[in-house]
C-alpha cells in the first residue's frame, strides 16, 4: 500500500480534494469534539475539522503522504489502523477514501471494526466510506470489473481499473499522468456483510448513503457506500 500512495503523494490533493459535500456531510454527522482520522493521507479532512474546532488525531502509513501533510502544518502520525487501540477514546472515528479495503482480509476488517468500537466513547460515531464493490461485481466480464470514473484536470490525469484475481481479491490498477502505473490488492467488502459485522459488534443506528450528498444507497447503482454507525 505504501508504494502506491507514495508514488501519487505529490498529486494526491489534485486527485482527491475535499469537496463542499464532504464538509456539509461531516458538519451534520459528527458528534462531540474529538475525532480520529484513519488513513488521513495529506490531511485535508483533518485540516478542515481542526478549522471547525474539533480536536483531531490523524494517522496514516505512507511516509510521502505524511510529508505532504507536514507541508501544510498538519501532523499525521505513522500508525497502522489495526493499532488504534494504542490511542485514546474518541467521540468520532472516521475512515474514508476507500481505506478499509486495503486491509488484507475480511478478518482484518472485522478486527478494525471491533477495535474502533472499543475506542469510541459511549454514543460515539464511526463513519466509513468505501467503493460500492457490489456495483462492480454486478457488471463483471470475465476478470474485468470495470473502471472508476476518470479524474482529469489541468493538474492531473488519474485512471483506475478493477480486475478480479483467482483469490477473489480485486486488482486495483492505476495510471497516473499516462506514465506511473501501479497495482494494489483490495479486499472487496459488500454492504450487507459490512452492516452485519457492525451490528454483531454492537453498533446501532446505522445509516447508509450512496455519496456524501446523502443520496440513498443503491446496491447496484451507487458509486460509493458510506456508513454512519453509533456505539
Amino acid at each position: 500500500m505504501s508504494k502506491f500512495y507514495n508514488e501519487i503523494a505529490e498529486k494526491y490533493d489534485y486527485i482527491f480534494p475535499l469537496s463542499p459535500a464532504h464538509q456539509t456531510f461531516f458538519a451534520s454527522e459528527l458528534c462531540g469534539k474529538t475525532v480520529l482520522d484513519v488513513g488521513a493521507a495529506t490531511g485535508n479532512l483533518t485540516a478542515h475539522l481542526l478549522s471547525q474546532g474539533y480536536e483531531v488525531t490523524a494517522i496514516d502509513l505512507s511516509e510521502r503522504l505524511i510529508a505532504e501533510a507536514a507541508k501544510k502544518d498538519i501532523v499525521v502520525q505513522p500508525l497502522n489502523m489495526l493499532d488504534i487501540d494504542q490511542l485514546a477514546i474518541f467521540d468520532n472515528i472516521v475512515c474514508i477514501g476507500n481505506t478499509l479495503p486495503h486491509l488484507d482480509s475480511k478478518t482484518s476488517v472485522q478486527l478494525f471494526l471491533q477495535k474502533a468500537y472499543g475506542q469510541l466513547d459511549q454514543k460515539g460515531k464511526l463513519i466509513l466510506q468505501i467503493v460500492n464493490f457490489q456495483k462492480y461485481f454486478a457488471q463483471k466480464q470475465g476478470y474485468y470489473l470495470g473502471n472508476l470514473p476518470l479524474i482529469a484536470n489541468d493538474k492531473v490525469k488519474f485512471e483506475r481499473f478493477y480486475y478480479l484475481n483467482d483469490s477473489d481479491k480485486i486488482i486495483f490498477k492505476t495510471i497516473l499522468d499516462d506514465t506511473i502505473e501501479n497495482e494494489e490488492l483490495l479486499q472487496p467488502i459488500f454492504a450487507n456483510e459490512l452492516t452485519d459485522w457492525l451490528i454483531k459488534i454492537g453498533f446501532k443506528n446505522l445509516k447508509l448513503y450512496g455519496n456524501f450528498k446523502k443520496d440513498p444507497f443503491e446496491a447496484e447503482k451507487s458509486m460509493a457506500l458510506i456508513v454512519s454507525a453509533e456505539k
